[in-house]
């Protein structure tokens, strides 16, 4: 979909209803491949955007750390191969499909340590560490962006290069393994096995119409699971989960009720 007239909210069945440089409001609209300075996004084109973007973006937008103004240029941004800067953690996740819960566990640290390096920055005895753990350069550690993508698949090649990384990954260490348990008995209630998949998950915005591209395989078994079809409800058609920096879970679903279980009044 594109930024013009067919996809404004301020086209009225063909009448002008904004205020731009291209119609005047109430002229009828006669060619709807224009757009002028005052287009704004239809619901069905904010539906798209906001579906489609890339991952990493759509996590930006619905965490509210950037306006549907910000999220939208950035998406034109992206596709036009200019620079879109964001979190070393958003693009490791991206591009390696590892998130901080492994990272705390390929550096054998804490996950409030990976935590903190996300939300407050890294301290100067961590950056070694990191860099050297994610087999990325320094720099890229304070300042990356898309542009930089090409660099990191270099740099992904020599991290699963490491011997056994799939099985340090894949180990549960004390603080993890408390969470795998805590997953299984208390917040999504599943078998242990599930739950230690599950408990790799940092952070998740899922919704029925997304694509499933850009998720991890351990968020693909999550969601998976949760969207299942039960007895009482259809299946989930709405997951935010995340994890706070004590690695405490919290999560959030939306189902709709069977009509066999509605209630008369």
């Amino acid at each position: 979909m594109k930024k013009q007239c067919s996809t404004c909210e301020f086209n009225f069945g063909g009448t002008c209803a904004g205020h731009g440089d291209v119609y005047q409001y109430g002229e009828t609209i006669s060619d709807n491949t224009k757009c002028c300075n005052d287009w704004g996004a239809s619901f069905e084109y904010f539906r798209h955007e906001t579906t489609t973007a890339p991952r990493f973006l759509r996590d930006a937008y619905n965490d509210h750390r950037i306006s549907y103004q910000e999220f939208s240029k950035q998406v034109d941004d992206f596709h036009d191969g200019k620079p879109v800067p964001l979190s070393i953690f958003d693009a490791v996740k991206y591009i390696y499909g590892i998130s901080m819960v492994d990272i705390a566990v390929v550096l054998d640290v804490t996950y409030g340590v990976v935590y903190r390096a996300k939300t407050k920055g890294f301290v100067k005895k961590r950056i070694a560490q990191f860099a050297d753990g994610l087999c990325i350069p320094e720099k890229l550690l304070f300042n990356v962006t898309t542009n930089d993508f090409e660099e990191l698949l270099k740099c992904k090649e020599q991290f699963f290069a490491k011997p056994n990384i799939n099985k340090i990954l894949e180990s549960m260490p004390d603080w993890k393994l408390q969470l795998a348990q805590e997953i299984s008995s208390f917040y999504v209630r599943c078998p242990i096995h599930l739950a230690k998949t599950i408990a790799r998950v940092d952070h998740l915005y899922w919704n029925s119409d997304f694509s499933m591209d850009g998720y991890t395989e351990s968020e693909r078994v999550f969601i998976s699971y949760v969207s299942r079809e039960t007895k009482k409800h259809e299946p989930i058609h709405h997951l935010e989960y995340f994890l706070d920096i004590a690695c405490s879970p919290h999560i959030q679903t939306r189902a709709m009720l069977k009509e066999d279980f509605f209630e008369e009044k």
